[in-house]
């Protein structure tokens, strides 16, 4: 107003600003770094939360019981992919009315490996006949690794049930397991999205029927695929320590040897680092464990091997297998006109779905040679080799799920949609495969 006197006028102005500079300062941190001078006083201590007072969502959730990481996927995903298996069995058992729940526990393997658990192992190579019927007594237990075994035992001791039961549950944990190791191998090697493209194509496998069955698969596809994602992570010694509970499984696990020897070859050479020698060292001691048990029990430091012999699995490089196919295509109509010969022939099929999936592999490994790791291409060529050499081994779709860092390759190759197509037509093939095994189609 005219006259006035300015003071008033300019004493709002530095009240204004006075203001917009406290309101300024009490918003975020950068903003109090603008405010010059210090500031009016000391903060106030926090308020010490009163006893029985609940924490807010976000504590509750960082301070509460959490499953490891990885686990709650694993786990919806193997339950999922067991129901096509669950009907499976009742097809099977209402088509075959005189058999049990409980005798598909003793078909094929898992007779021999109830057997173990029960009695252990014969002083012989081959044993008594009194004790066992005139088939098995053909045959050799000493072809069959400790390490299931001793965890049936282990099961039947902890759970007081027969041996029976305990069987089927080490089975379907150690399944469960295995399925989130390769979770744990595909986020290692290429993140969440990996992890879960992995457990998933691993599950759907049609040979993943064998995790939920009496084999030692579970086991040792557990410790082997959690033995590669600690190898991969540099982890040595408990690298080491689960190799060692695959070499005591099944003779596969010596693949998981040679990788890391390959990778301790490396390291030394390129790093002078000795650190990763001790992996396929301790990993090595499951199988050596078990060659020394055998030669003290037998007499025969190659008991394995010998066993193994009469089990028909010598190395001839799939020259029988190939032989045998090619003789039943040349034969077809006679082939399909006899009932043992339709067996062999689904069976024969079968395997070549299996090499098959062996193909896929080998072409998401090329596609993704960019970012292969080394550890894991020695282990897979190692297993294929083994898988391959041997006619009564042979790619069936239960060997073929040793290969573990195949189904790493193709899930981190395939996109998203095509990933879900593609298992969603594996499940299928898993019921069927599992019915087949009950059939005593596949081995």
């Amino acid at each position: 107003m005219p006259g006035a006197s300015p003071t008033p006028s300019r004493t709002l102005e530095e009240l204004e600003t006075d203001t917009a500079r406290a309101t300024a300062g009490t918003t975020d941190d950068l903003e109090v770094e603008r405010v010059p001078g210090p500031l009016p006083g000391p903060l106030p201590e926090p308020r010490p939360e009163p006893p029985g007072e609940h924490r807010p969502p976000a504590d509750r959730r960082r301070h509460g019981l959490r499953l490891p990481r990885g686990l709650g996927f694993s786990a919806a995903v193997y339950l999922a992919t067991r129901i096509p298996i669950l009907i499976a069995i009742v097809v099977y058992l209402r088509s075959h009315p005189r058999q049990q729940l409980w005798s598909i526990a003793t078909l094929r393997d898992g007779w021999w490996y109830l057997k173990l658990a029960n009695y252990g192992y014969s002083d012989t190579l081959r044993s008594p006949a009194t004790n066992l019927s005139d088939t098995a007594h053909s045959y050799s237990d000493w072809a069959f690794f400790p390490g299931y075994p001793l965890l049936i035992k282990a099961t039947h001791g902890v759970t007081t049930l027969p041996y029976l039961p305990s069987t089927l549950i080490a089975a379907s944990v150690t399944g469960l397991l295995a399925v989130w190791a390769m979770y744990l191998l595909g986020e290692t090697f290429g993140g969440v999205r990996v992890a879960r493209g992995s457990a998933l194509l691993f599950a759907a496998w049609p040979g993943s029927a064998a995790l939920t069955f009496p084999y030692s698969e579970g086991l040792f596809l557990a410790a082997t695929a959690g033995s590669l994602a600690l190898l991969l992570r540099r982890r040595w010694i408990a690298a080491g320590l689960l190799g060692a509970v695959a070499t005591a499984t099944r003779p596969t696990g010596l693949a998981l040897v040679a990788a890391a020897l390959v990778v301790a070859v490396v390291a030394i050479v390129r790093e002078r680092d000795w650190r990763p020698l001790v992996t396929p060292i301790l990993a090595s001691t499951g199988a050596t464990a078990f060659v020394i048990f055998g030669w003290v029990r037998t007499g025969d430091v190659m008991a394995w091997r010998h066993a193994e012999n009469l089990w028909g699995q010598q190395l001839d490089f799939s020259k029988e297998l190939v032989t045998t196919f090619g003789r039943m295509l040349t034969t077809l109509h006679a082939t399909l006109a006899s009932p043992p010969w339709r067996t062999q022939l689904i069976g024969t099929l079968v395997m070549v779905f299996g090499f098959l999936g062996l193909v896929a592999m080998a072409v998401a490994l090329w596609r993704q040679r960019h970012r292969a790791n080394l550890a894991l291409v020695a282990y897979a060529l190692v297993t294929t080799f083994m898988i391959i050499g041997y006619s009564a081994v042979a790619p069936r779709p239960r060997t073929v799920l040793a290969v573990l860092p195949g189904f790493v390759w193709l899930a981190a190759w395939l996109p998203r949609r095509t990933l879900i197509i593609a298992s969603s037509l594996l499940i299928a093939g898993l019921g069927l495969l599992a019915w087949l095994w009950m059939w005593a189609v596949i081995p």
